[in-house]
């Protein structure tokens, strides 16, 4: 009995170890940073964000060399804006970070914007990195009138499209291979 005892415990130990590591191989990291600096871009350009991911300090265009960037403004409370986040999520796993990088810019404004978008991010599986944004942020950006809005920037840092308002997968991805054949 008591042999018996101890292998059931063995055996449920061992699927509580199971579960705990095939939960931790399907949460995603949360990646979410506050911005730390903005540097306007000339016309038609891309502005630059900086944020520290640890000790490292990223900058938006240089994480985005080469690449096409899909940067997403908008706020856990916008229901257009959360309506989007699933088909951005789908989006952000049909590419390869070769060629597109995604990024959210929350224009989140409480004083505990940090947390709710990090708790937002996490709940909702966000896999991509989301930036806390600011009032410098939407300015670099001419002004962000209404969110969501979705730029598209080319591999050179340029501003292949803006689209202002929420849109289906298939507006994003034509939107996303109209930037690569510009790649």
């Amino acid at each position: 009995m008591t042999q018996l005892l101890g292998i059931t415990y063995a055996l449920l130990a061992s699927i509580c170890l199971l579960g705990v590591n095939t939960f931790a191989q399907q949460a995603p990291v949360n990646k979410v940073f506050m911005v730390e600096s903005v540097t306007k871009s000339g016309p038609g350009k891309a502005a630059d964000l900086s944020w520290k991911d640890g000790s490292k300090q990223v900058n938006l265009l240089q994480h985005g060399a080469g690449k096409v960037m899909f940067l997403n403004f908008w706020a856990t409370w916008c229901p257009p804006c959360r309506k989007e986040i699933p088909d951005i999520i789908e989006l952000s796993k049909e590419f390869t970070e070769d060629e597109l990088i995604v990024i959210g810019i929350s224009m989140d404004r409480d004083d505990q914007a940090f947390n709710t978008v990090s708790k937002f991010a996490r709940l909702k599986n966000i896999p991509y990195s989301i930036i806390v944004g600011n009032d410098k942020v939407a300015e670099a950006y001419d002004g962000i009138g209404a969110i969501p809005t979705t730029f598209i920037v080319n591999a050179d840092g340029t501003i292949n499209e803006k689209i202002v308002g929420q849109r289906s997968k298939e507006d994003f991805k034509a939107a996303i291979l109209r930037a690569l054949k510009r790649k």
